[in-house]
């Protein structure tokens, strides 16, 4: 048995300024890099991998070399993912991995925070129910979720809750952090603790209440978090599953993945459907390249593929200049899904802290990127663009 050496000791209790918890994952480059990497902070459903074998991912011979290609004069991806706090990142081309690598200590095994990637798999969860005439998208929230009538997300459709097109009003809280005034969304999902003084929403369902009708929706593009919760209201009243059984039945144990997914619960287990999501680096890979096929993958039709052209045909660019994203020039927004319009038919799931599963089928390729970057919204360096267009050329 090997001893335990002095300087081995030294790291021993951890240091009380090196615990990552719910009071401080925020507040450093070091502890949020610890909150994505580490799913410990909150209690959490196990989003179940099947009982198949993971299908194996096919690797090329010669690996990409990020660093022969620029984003901009002055600087490479490479130094790009390194800049953006990258904890793991993969390049598929043509049903091949080209690149895979993991940056600050973060494990190809472990489950990675997705955030608002999660609203992605919301979207398509809904569309499955609608497709087998499970939902109506016609059909107003309060419709399928009695107590949200009088509240401002009642009002909107499903297909306008999709969309991002049901503009609402909350109370405004000061919260702890430094993530400064805003609504209490953070509050409710139990993803930082509750200021002193706090008389707000302690829940999702509190959360979804308490929205005040805003503009008339199916008018503008507002992105926020409480549609897809209210989405995640929806699939559950309609099916008495958890979203996490959803993703699990129709999704996650198709897809030969090699791990669990997790999805994070608020206070009273409550799947959190605008950013709870959990997963492993190859896993989205590998979901990536079943949306890249068109929704088959592993020898099954997955999600069928009148579903992903919808998708990919995008939706209201008009709505989406006029909003607060209009740095994303000519993208639209459709499903849960962010909608390039470019040359190369991309669309990606995006998340808070820099996360993105980016497809472009016409490029036959598939990028995933998990970060720990706290980087402004309008930050409009696109490596992923030079790097199709790299691949474009060869």
């Amino acid at each position: 048995m090997k001893s335990i050496t002095t300087n081995e000791m030294k790291d021993f209790p951890t240091n009380s300024d090196d615990i990552v918890t719910k009071d401080n994952w925020f507040t450093s480059k070091k502890n949020l890099r610890g909150y994505c990497q580490s799913g410990e902070l909150s209690p959490s459903r196990i989003i179940w991998r099947g009982n198949h074998r993971p299908t194996p991912l096919s690797y090329a011979k010669d690996s990409l070399d990020l660093a022969k290609i620029n984003v901009t004069n002055a600087e490479s991806v490479l130094a790009y993912l390194e800049r953006t706090n990258t904890d793991a990142f993969l390049v598929m081309h043509n049903g091949k991995v080209l690149y895979e690598n993991y940056f600050y200590g973060y494990k190809s095994y472990l489950p990675h925070a997705l955030n608002s990637v999660t609203k992605s798999f919301v979207g398509l969860i809904v569309s499955l129910l609608a497709n087998e005439g499970l939902l109506d998208l016609n059909k107003k929230a309060s419709f399928y979720i009695p107590e949200l009538e009088g509240t401002g997300l009642g009002e909107g459709t499903v297909q306008q809750l999709l969309d991002m097109q049901v503009p609402v009003k909350y109370m405004e809280v000061d919260t702890p952090m430094g993530i400064g005034r805003g609504t209490p969304i953070f509050i409710a999902s139990g993803s930082i603790p509750k200021p002193d003084n706090y008389n707000g929403p302690e829940n999702l369902y509190e959360f979804m209440i308490s929205s005040k009708k805003d503009k008339l929706p199916g008018t503008v593009f507002k992105y926020e978090n409480g549609q897809s919760e209210t989405l995640g209201w929806i699939v559950k009243r309609l099916t008495g599953k958890n979203l996490a059984e959803l993703i699990q039945e129709f999704i996650w144990s198709k897809l030969g993945v090699e791990e669990n997914a997790l999805m994070h619960l608020d206070k009273i287990g409550t799947d959190i459907a605008s950013g709870g999501m959990r997963a492993t680096l190859r896993d989205l890979a590998r979901f990536g390249e079943m949306m890249r096929n068109n929704g088959y993958y592993n020898g099954q039709q997955i999600i069928p593929e009148h579903l992903i052209r919808g998708i990919q045909k995008g939706g209201n660019q008009k709505y989406f200049a006029e909003s607060t994203h209009h740095y994303l020039t000519g993208f639209s927004y459709h499903n849960k899904w962010w909608v390039s319009h470019d040359p190369y038919g991309g669309y990606s799931a995006r998340g808070k802290f820099d996360q993105r599963i980016h497809i472009a089928p016409k490029a036959d390729t598939v990028i995933v990127k998990l970060s720990s970057y706290h980087s402004p919204d309008s930050e409009r360096i696109d490596a992923f663009q030079a790097i199709i267009e790299y691949l474009i050329k060869q």
